[in-house]
């Protein structure tokens, strides 16, 4: 059995919050640069930071849940983690690109730009 499915079946059952933190730590070590490359593959540098805190999270708040025991079962969890974060990502930034501007700040851009003008 792979040491990253042995560490995610012993921290399931473990009870001892120092020994979960422990293991955590031990199983993000093993799969962060994998995930960090798949994020990094998808959005630009800046954004993929606050992306993969978010992965992190969600990977280490629901590790308990994951009921898989395989590696491959694990990485496909892992990875659709990633991808339901990077979609959340897309949306939201989606939804600020649809507001439209406010009026003002249009009038504000459109004297400036009169102004600039020969």
């Amino acid at each position: 059995m792979n040491e990253r499915i042995k560490l995610v079946k012993t921290y399931r059952v473990t009870a001892g919050l120092a020994d979960r933190l422990r293991l955590a730590e031990e199983i993000f070590r093993l799969i962060q640069p994998e995930l960090w490359y798949f994020v990094l593959a998808s959005i630009q540098p800046p954004a993929a930071e606050g992306v993969f805190q978010e992965v992190q999270k969600a990977v280490a708040t629901g590790m308990r849940k994951f009921t898989g025991g395989t590696e491959p079962e694990f990485w496909a969890w892992c990875y659709r983690i990633a991808h339901n974060k990077l979609n959340d990502d897309y949306r939201v930034k989606g939804a600020d690109r649809m507001q439209p501007p406010d009026p003002q700040d249009l009038w504000q851009m459109m004297d400036l730009a009169a102004q600039d003008a020969p």
